[in-house]
C-alpha cells in the first residue's frame, strides 16, 4: 500500500480540485445519460469508479503531510463508491442517500474541525504524532466522533448504508466487491491514522509532561 501511495505523491489539494472533482461531475453527467450508454460500456463503469475511489483512499492512508488532503481523499472515496453502485441496475436511491448522509455530515464537520484546529495551532501535519489532545481535548473528542461517523461506526447512518451498498453488488461483480471492501477497510485505517497523528502521542510542545520508556 505504501509503495502505491508513494507513486501518488503528485496528488495535492490543487490537483484534486482541478482533476478529480470535475471528473466526479462528469460521472454525474454519465449517470444522467445512463440509458443512452451501451450496456457493453456501463457494465465496466462500476468497477472503474470503485477503483478510482480505492486509489484515492490509498493515497489518503499514505499521505505524510497534509491533514486536509488526507481527510478530503477519504470523503471523495465514499463519493466514488456511491457513484459506482449507482450505475448498477435497480438501485434504490434511498439506500444511496442513507449511505452518503452520514459520510457528508461527519465529513464536513470533520473538515471544519481540522480548519478550526489549524487556526489554533501552527503545526497540524501527519509526519509525526503531535499530541494536540493535551491542549484541545474537546476538539480531539469531536474529531474522533467525526472519524468514527465517516468510517461507518454505529453512531452514523453510514453504518447501515454500507450494508445497503453491498446489497446492490451483484453476484458476478467480484472486482467491484473487492474494490469496495478494500476501500472501506483502508478508509477506516486512514481516518484512525489521521486522528492518532494529530491528537495522540507526546505533545510537540516540550513544556508538557510525557512518560518515557524505562530501560
Amino acid at each position: 500500500v505504501k509503495n502505491i501511495g508513494a507513486r501518488l505523491n503528485f496528488l495535492n489539494l490543487s490537483n484534486i480540485l482541478i482533476f478529480f472533482v470535475p471528473l466526479l461531475v462528469g460521472a454525474f453527467c454519465l449517470l444522467y445519460f445512463k440509458t443512452d450508454i451501451p450496456s457493453e460500456i456501463t457494465q465496466y463503469i462500476p468497477e472503474i469508479f470503485a477503483l478510482i475511489g480505492l486509489i484515492l483512499v490509498i493515497k489518503a492512508f499514505t499521505e505524510r503531510r497534509s491533514v486536509r488532503l488526507s481527510f478530503a481523499l477519504v470523503l471523495l472515496n465514499h463519493l466514488w463508491v456511491a457513484m459506482a453502485i449507482s450505475f448498477n441496475d435497480n438501485v434504490n436511491w434511498e439506500h444511496i442517500i442513507i449511505y452518503l448522509s452520514g459520510v457528508l455530515l461527519f465529513g464536513l464537520l470533520g473538515f471544519a474541525t481540522i480548519l478550526w484546529l489549524k487556526k489554533l495551532e501552527r503545526r497540524v501535519f501527519l509526519n509525526q504524532f503531535y499530541g494536540h489532545s493535551y491542549e484541545h481535548p474537546r476538539i480531539a473528542f469531536f474529531f474522533l466522533l467525526c472519524c468514527l461517523g465517516m468510517a461507518g461506526f454505529p453512531i452514523s447512518p453510514t453504518f447501515i448504508g454500507e450494508d445497503l451498498i453491498y446489497s446492490h453488488i451483484q453476484s458476478g461483480q467480484l472486482f467491484l466487491a473487492v474494490f469496495v471492501s478494500l476501500s472501506f477497510i483502508i478508509d477506516g485505517l486512514a481516518l484512525i491514522r489521521i486522528y492518532a497523528r494529530v491528537f495522540l502521542g507526546p505533545h510537540h510542545k516540550t513544556y508538557h509532561e510525557s512518560a518515557y520508556r524505562s530501560s
